[in-house]
């Protein structure tokens, strides 16, 4: 699964995102074969 900025990960069988290195592009969730990442927006609410 392609990040430009490395912030997607294989561990074993499962895909883990680092959000300290993504800057939300979306690119992953276009990428994805299976559909399995969504792009949510961040609450502006604390």
């Amino acid at each position: 699964l392609y990040c430009p900025e490395m912030a997607v990960h294989w561990t074993g069988e499962k895909v883990v995102i680092d959000y300290d290195f993504c800057k939300g592009c979306g690119i992953c969730a276009h990428e994805c074969p299976v559909k399995a990442i969504a792009m949510v927006p961040e609450s502006s609410e604390g």
